[in-house]
């Protein structure tokens, strides 16, 4: 399934310029700019604290910016009016870390939600994605179970279905495969590349185990104290990333810490 509506390979699906973002005063990011392609499976990386997951929340409009120009589509997001803000957002999908399941739905309707009432389908049009996308992270047969009978790396697997079955232009998927044993977490990050091949989208995908991570990426951009420091391939992280980059990602890769690196100014919830 489809949005219907497609998009221009030339054209960035996401450009921001300038991007910088306070909270209680605290610079949390600082002139972040980039271009980010559909077709591209990028890894967003950083120590916590970094400031990765609100540059995701600035970048899906979850969060205004202290400033940027914003560009989804190829539409400036602060010239949409309401009506097309929320066509726009109704083709990003977004997974969260906390997975925003709703504890009073089932399974089913947890995850045809963004099908039902931001697509206007009917549930006999939404049961095939939902059921597919449910067997494609291994929860066939969960339709009817509510969050709370469910264990959490399963609640965190029907938050990935549910961007999954609404085959979004943009997906971003925040902390995918924390919780999840590593067979799991393998077939998730596989299921991450092949949905960005299949539906030709721009998928998004923060989270700290870069083992899993860097193999499934094209490209990376590192976050570090809330600036851009690594923007590439994945393929010369380890060649030209400075030095903080690659001391992070080689600590990550052996799960040893590395002293030298500092936590952003912005502290906890920055991440």
């Amino acid at each position: 399934m489809s949005t219907g509506q497609t998009i221009d390979p030339k054209r960035p699906v996401v450009q921001v310029r300038g991007l910088t973002h306070r909270i209680g005063g605290r610079r949390i990011l600082d002139d972040v700019s980039l271009d980010l392609h559909a077709g591209e499976v990028v890894g967003l990386i950083g120590p916590g604290g970094s400031g990765k997951t609100q540059l995701i929340r600035c970048l899906v409009t979850l969060t205004w910016p202290s400033r940027a120009e914003l560009r989804l589509f190829d539409k400036p997001v602060s010239l949409l009016r309401r009506r097309h803000l929320r066509e726009c957002r109704s083709r990003i999908g977004l997974q969260f870390q906390n997975f925003a399941l709703f504890d009073y739905l089932d399974v089913w309707n947890n995850v045809a939600f963004p099908l039902l009432h931001a697509r206007g389908m009917t549930r006999a049009d939404a049961d095939g994605p939902v059921r597919k996308a449910l067997e494609r992270v291994g929860l066939a047969g969960t339709e009817e179970k509510l969050p709370a009978e469910l264990s959490g790396g399963m609640r965190r697997r029907v938050a990935i279905a549910r961007v999954m079955a609404a085959a979004p232009s943009f997906a971003v998927f925040d902390d995918p495969v924390a919780g999840l044993d590593p067979v799991n977490s393998a077939k998730i990050m596989a299921l991450l590349k092949d949905y960005a091949r299949s539906a030709e989208s721009l998928v998004v995908v923060a989270t700290h185990d870069l083992e899993r991570l860097l193999p499934i990426t094209s490209r990376v951009v590192a976050v570090f104290k809330g600036r851009i420091a690594y923007d590439g391939p994945t393929h010369d992280l380890m060649s030209t990333a400075p030095d903080e980059v690659r001391r992070f990602v080689a600590a990550a890769l052996s799960g040893e810490a590395d002293p030298e690196l500092d936590e952003a100014p912005g502290g906890r919830g920055a991440s």
